[in-house]
């Protein structure tokens, strides 16, 4: 056909510029279209899809059967194959690449860093190239040539496929650094948002708190003024910076006329103890609770109880005190009409000698002295340190109570004075002692006479000085405490014997309170009964009334060598058994009703001690229990009438035991 030429009648040099020409043109294709990915990157899917497109690319350029890239990994440095044309050949492909990296030519190809040829004996010629930046080698492109022969575009191709690599290595560096420039910019984004909150709740948190701050000072400014005791703040030079109405009324002041006065212009009755109270708070910083002081207002004493604590300004510093002030003029004048007292806090009893104690406990209770307290066991010599403590300015403080019998020396003394860590065997750390413990108020030591000669000497050095050590320490550490020492021996015996020092004693014994035992001061017993009774019924649930008169009678004469510690385990007894009602002959224990009969004094019954009832005849003196004989039993039944109560007192001896006698003699059909 004319004007029309095929490859079998054009010239060979004519068909091969064909071909050259047509390689420039693709090549100009390619140029045109390597930016596509550059101009949108934020449109790429993915690192495979750059791959795909750069595939397709270079299947225009050379002709091969299956085109493979292989991309570093980030972390194991190894190729990982990221992209095939070939699935199906993916295998056979990787076991030819996994002997070029072991044969090092992949090693050899990124050095060369251009097209390099590699023959493979199943799969024939394979292109290898690197897919490399100027920031180092990504990967590796693995082409599976198709044909044996090299046409003459071949060079132009590689040449074109060298670019197209360079271009794709570089769109996937650039695709990486946006794609993490994306994710740093998404974390500040959320950063920048998480802050937002914070802020905005922060924001809200604070407008609340200043909210509810102004609300507690709207409180706070209401029960200020509310409060019926007066309460006054004054700043470092007792200069009245605020008062409420009680105190206006107290001062007889407007409160406008108050505020920038000195406090002792304002209020001259009791200018010195207020200003006493104020130097301990504000000098030495420390709060100050139930002073008591008096002073006399037109003819009549007035007596007040002050309270005094620092005052801190909002930078941390002392910016004053707050004083409160109580009046108990009326109550003062009620315990001056109080003739007789029949209790001290736990201490309970109306006799002489109780009242006499009273007497010596209220003064004890307004000096900070050491005490020392004798008395048989069970006279309640704990009471006592309770009394004073409760009742003297170290109420607010700590009450430690040690046994000092209960513990052997080395760890009394750990207890007493505390210790260090590695100080003995199982002291794995530090440990503060009882007398840090009791800081700012009082520590009883009981059984004091049966501590040993080392403690002795510690308790002494304590005593005069206030210093102690901590055991294995060698820092001494002082300790502002009030000792109430209790012990039931005689220490100046024990003093002659050698056991205990004398230099001890003497500090110990600044001040003496000696207790009675219970058979001192019978006529306290109904009270004391009364007393106890009702402590019982709250313990236990029960209902006790009280006491038969027949059953005191027993109380009356029996010796209580255990004190008041014998009668409450009786009194418990007692109400376990009676549950309600009075607490009979019956209701006591065997060492109560069993003991030998003790003549009543002469002296006229004490006032609450119950009236005699008549009985027939006076108690017998105590016969042995195995001297009884059916006949006089039966005797003594006869004689009360068949009241075998009556007839046991005739006996001199129980109820429960007289029938346990007739039980043995077979008389109780």
């Amino acid at each position: 056909m004319a004007g029309t030429h095929d490859k079998h009648t054009t010239p060979p040099e004519q068909r091969a510029l064909t071909e050259e020409r047509r390689a420039t043109l693709r090549a100009l294709e390619l140029a045109a279209t390597l930016g596509h990915f550059a101009s949108s990157l934020d449109k790429v899917a993915d690192e495979h899809a750059i791959l795909a497109e750069t595939a397709s690319k270079l299947s225009g350029l050379v002709d091969f059967s299956s085109l493979n890239f292989y991309l570093v990994n980030e972390e194991t440095f190894a190729f990982d194959l990221a992209w095939t044309s070939t699935p199906g050949q993916q295998t056979d492909i990787q076991r030819e690449v996994d002997i070029f990296i072991e044969e090092r030519t992949f090693a050899w190809a990124l050095g060369r860093n251009k097209p390099t040829m590699a023959s493979s004996r199943t799969m024939g010629r394979i292109l290898l190239h690197p897919i490399a930046t100027g920031s180092g080698p990504l990967g590796m492109f693995v082409g599976i040539l198709r044909a044996e022969g090299t046409e003459h575009s071949a060079d132009i191709g590689f040449y074109l496929l060298t670019i197209t690599l360079f271009a794709a290595s570089a769109l996937l560096e650039n695709f990486r650094l946006f794609r993490d420039l994306e994710t740093v910019n998404s974390n500040l984004e959320q950063e920048v948002a998480d802050r937002t909150r914070e802020l905005t709740l922060s924001n809200t948190q604070l407008r609340e708190t200043l909210d509810e701050r102004e609300r507690f000072r709207r409180d706070l400014e209401t029960v200020f003024s509310s409060m019926q005791d007066p309460l006054i703040t004054v700043d470092r030079n007792r200069r009245i910076t605020k008062a409420n109405r009680a105190a206006v009324q107290l001062f007889g002041a407007a409160e406008p006329l108050l505020t920038g006065r000195a406090f002792a212009d304002a209020f001259p009755q009791a200018a010195e103890a207020c200003l006493q109270v104020f130097s301990s708070t504000i000098d030495h910083g420390q709060a100050v609770r139930e002073f008591r002081t008096q002073y006399r207002q037109e003819g009549m004493d007035r007596v007040l109880i002050l309270s005094c604590s620092p005052l801190i300004a909002p930078d941390g510093s002392l910016g004053g005190a707050v004083l409160l002030i109580r009046d108990i003029t009326r109550l003062a004048s009620l315990e001056k009409q109080l003739k007789e007292r029949h209790s001290f806090r736990s201490i309970v009893g109306k006799s002489i000698k109780m009242q006499r104690l009273y007497t010596l406990l209220e003064s004890l209770t307004e000096v900070d002295t050491t005490v020392l307290v004798t008395g048989e066991s069970g006279t309640g010599k704990e009471l006592i340190a309770d009394a004073l403590h409760h009742n003297g300015a170290r109420a607010h403080g700590p009450l430690i109570k040690v046994n000092c019998t209960a513990l052997s020396e080395s760890l009394l003394e750990s207890e007493l004075f505390g210790h260090v860590r590695g100080a003995f065997t199982g002291a794995v750390a530090d440990k503060a002692g009882r007398f840090e413990a009791a800081e700012g108020g009082t520590i009883f030591l009981d059984e004091i006479g049966d501590v040993s000669p080392r403690i002795q000497v510690l308790l002494l050095r304590f005593l005069e000085s206030k210093e102690f050590e901590r055991v294995g320490d060698t820092v001494t550490r002082k300790a502002d405490v009030r000792i109430v020492a209790a012990t039931n021996a005689n220490l100046l015996q024990k003093i002659q014997e050698g056991s205990f020092r004398a230099d001890l004693y003497y500090r110990l014994n600044v001040m003496h309170v000696q207790l009675p035992p219970l058979r001192e001061r019978r006529d306290d017993l109904p009270l004391l009964t009364t007393h106890l009774i009702a402590r019982c019924n709250k313990e236990l649930g029960t209902t006790v009334q009280g006491i038969t008169d027949e059953a005191m009678q027993f109380f009356l004469r029996h010796p209580w060598p255990g004190n008041v510690r014998e009668l409450k385990h009786v009194i418990e007894h007692g109400c376990i058994l009676a549950r309600q009602g009075l607490i009979g002959i019956e209701h006591l224990t065997p060492e109560t009703i069993e003991t030998p009969y003790i003549p009543p004094p002469s002296a006229a019954p004490a006032p609450y001690a119950p009236a005699p009832q008549p009985l027939l005849g006076h108690p017998a003196p105590r016969r042995s229990f195995r001297d009884l004989t059916a006949e006089t039993i039966t005797a003594a039944v006869a004689a009360a009438g068949g009241n075998k109560a009556h007839a046991a007192r005739l006996l001199g001896m129980g109820r429960a035991t007289l029938y346990r006698k007739m039980r043995e003699l077979h008389l109780d059909d």
